[in-house]
């Protein structure tokens, strides 16, 4: 349906963050797991092994930006 937005309980809290060495741009992060302080930028950047850093930064990634997570 055009116009509707649909909310995944599942897909986990997004926060703002950096993923791997790059501490310039911050993407939206997806928690796949609090405890072990696994997440995800939902634009795809990095790899499943690259560390993330959750910062209290606005999100600056462009591909990030384009995607609705709310």
């Amino acid at each position: 349906m055009r116009g509707t937005k649909t909310m995944v309980e599942s897909a986990g809290k997004i926060v703002a963050g950096t993923v791997g060495e790059n501490v310039l741009t911050v993407h939206k992060l997806r928690v796949l797991d609090e405890r072990a302080g696994k997440r995800r930028a939902v634009c795809g950047a990095g790899t499943p092994k690259d560390e993330t850093d959750e910062w209290a930064r606005a999100v600056n990634c462009p591909a990030c930006l384009g995607i609705e997570t709310e």
